[in-house]
């Protein structure tokens, strides 16, 4: 892994936002009768995609069905460009908003907003390996919990990063055949999540053959204390072909396909180049 992922990826982060964020809820909205669209009609669904309600009512049964009826339609090449970016962007945010991810991306509010004022917001002492940088979004492991309930916790969260990394890569995709965002997709908050799934991906794929389960290790990592001297448990270890990334959103290139549809997403929500100059 690039010794300068860290220090690269802070700066970048700085551009994603605008202030807004796409968890925020309505807390009143759950004593409102709220009737589900049709999960598999595809166009019912995406009339309900910005509605904060219809995640909050979806069961995990529900959810797959969802999932299956939106992928039905954004990898069809046959089907409506904007339908399917809509499908796409919607997918992703089925994983990410009934996955509890809210909390870590209100982490990655919190810390562009360190950064811009600068302060420091990691430390080099503990390495600039891409789960330190996780550690920073996700905390440190609370106390009264114990580590494998709070393992449990963070596998679901993981997941939902790492799953949201095929819808928007087809959505991304679409810019590169083209196709302009649809209306109502902010393009910088898409740009968080297809970082935060890339990333996520980029980790689970490039650890040693040898890890059994690189996903649990991963949340292993997230989940153990620190020691008694105040030292972060040993990092993962990743295979020696990492490649040497010459750009910050190289990482996000898609290690098996050379799908650069994530990369193209963050590109569109960011000013790389204003930002590296």
């Amino acid at each position: 892994m690039k010794r300068n992922f860290l220090p690269v990826m802070i700066p970048v982060l700085l551009m994603v936002l605008s202030g807004c964020n796409p968890f925020t809820t309505n807390v009143f909205s759950s004593f409102d009768k709220y009737d589900m669209p049709s999960l598999t009609d595809a166009d019912e669904l995406i009339s309900a995609m910005y509605d904060d309600q219809f995640y909050e009512n979806l069961s995990d049964s529900e959810k797959e069905t969802v999932l299956e009826t939106l992928e039905d339609v954004y990898s069809d090449s046959s089907e409506d460009v904007e339908e399917r970016q809509n499908a796409a962007v919607m997918a992703a945010d089925v994983h990410l908003k009934t996955s509890d991810t809210e909390e870590v991306m209100e982490s990655l509010n919190s810390l562009v907003a360190d950064a811009a004022n600068g302060e420091e917001v990691y430390s080099e002492e503990d390495g600039d390996q891409p789960e330190v940088f996780f550690r920073t979004l996700f905390g440190e492991p609370p106390s009264g919990v114990s580590k494998s309930a709070y393992k449990a916790e963070v596998l679901i969260k993981l997941n939902a990063f790492y799953e949201a990394a095929a819808p928007l890569e087809a959505y991304g995709e679409t810019l590169e055949a083209g196709a302009s965002a649809p209306p109502g997709v902010n393009e910088g908050d898409t740009a968080t999540k297809a970082l935060m799934a890339g990333n996520t991906r980029a980790i689970i794929y490039y650890q040693d053959p040898a890890v059994p389960d690189p996903m649990d290790a991963l949340a292993d990592y997230l989940a153990t204390p620190r020691d008694s001297d105040g030292n972060l448990p040993a990092g993962l270890t990743y295979v020696g072909t990492m490649p040497d990334f010459d750009e910050p959103t190289d990482i996000l290139v898609n290690p098996d396909s050379g799908s650069t549809g994530l990369k193209t997403v963050v590109n569109a929500g960011l000013d790389i180049d204003d930002l590296m100059n």
